[in-house]
């Protein structure tokens, strides 16, 4: 695989397709010393949300381009219909490139790792990742921060039936006739999701959005950092999260979120909260593009303990 190779089924220019929908880009490392700058990321991999198509997902890769320029990126496409109703292992094979591309077996150090995931689809994608790298490795995905965008939403299937349905009728509305009513689409989606949900009782299956949710705190996917003061120097590096959010957004509920953040601090997570005015689902950075950023390189810099 090249280095900031081009190819011609990228819709990122400069990135390279490792899978039907994800892609990687390799900076030039012309500072022979980027590896030692304990302020950038090494890698930054960014799981977009259910059916975001590449236009928009490209600003969050410009923005981390802006931020950490040496950083190596990447970007995994979602689709909401895959990302949700998948079995396990499917979801977690096709994450694996992702373990593959950015985590080789033999490294000598632990490659400084920015998480980034946008909505439901874009949690599960994180989480199938960090199963795979369990599953390849055997160990924790290794990973200083995790930047959870507008995730994740509520487990209380008849409280979230209904902004599943309206999420899965955005995302298909593009790809059909404009002349099927929004309504019309959301009612059969909430039909199929309510029949689903029947199918996975009868299987005993885990519904994939509720899955992800406990993963991102399960110590086996995320070490909880240690709680005393005799640190060493890699502990000081603790895996680090944001959760960044608004109480307009009207797919993921802003209380869903609080309490996932509220009980990943019980666990002894470092957790980081951005409340956002005004804007709606996955919608921060383009209403607030400065304070976005910001938030989310001050977190990275606290993971490093710096001020």
């Amino acid at each position: 695989m090249g280095h900031g190779t081009t190819t011609t089924n990228s819709p990122f220019p400069g990135f390279t397709k490792i899978s039907d929908q994800i892609y990687i880009h390799h900076p030039d490392q012309h500072d022979k010393n980027a590896d030692h700058d304990e302020l950038h990321p090494d890698k930054v991999i960014i799981f977009g949300w259910g059916d975001g198509r590449p236009r928009n997902v490209s600003k969050y890769i410009e923005g981390y381009r802006a931020l950490y320029p040496r950083a190596t990126v990447v970007a995994v496409l979602a689709t909401t219909f895959k990302a949700a109703y998948q079995p396990l292992h499917e979801r977690t094979e096709g994450m694996m490139p992702v373990v593959d591309a950015a985590f080789p077996a033999r490294q000598q150090r632990p490659p400084r790792v920015l998480l980034h995931a946008m909505s439901n689809a874009g949690g599960i994608n994180l989480a199938s990742t960090l199963n795979a790298h369990l599953a390849r490795h055997g160990t924790p995905l290794p990973h200083r921060v995790m930047v959870l965008d507008s995730v994740p939403g509520g487990v209380v299937f008849h409280r979230q039936v209904g902004r599943w349905s309206r999420a899965m009728a955005i995302g298909m509305r593009r790809s059909l006739p404009r002349w099927v009513p929004q309504a019309v689409l959301q009612a059969a989606f909430w039909v199929f999701l309510w029949a689903h949900k029947f199918w996975e009782f009868v299987l005993r299956r885990h519904h994939a959005g509720a899955w992800s949710r406990e993963a991102v705190n399960r110590h086996e996917m995320v070490p909880v950092p240690p709680r005393d003061d005799s640190r060493t120097a890699e502990d000081q590096h603790a895996p680090r999260r944001l959760y960044l959010y608004s109480k307009e957004d009207d797919i993921i509920g802003w209380e869903d979120i609080e309490e996932h953040a509220e009980h990943a601090s019980k666990l002894g997570y470092h957790a980081d909260t951005e409340m956002f005015e005004g804007s709606g689902h996955v919608d921060h950075m383009r209403h607030h593009p400065q304070k976005y950023w910001e938030s989310i390189a001050r977190t990275w810099r606290r993971a490093h303990g710096a001020a």
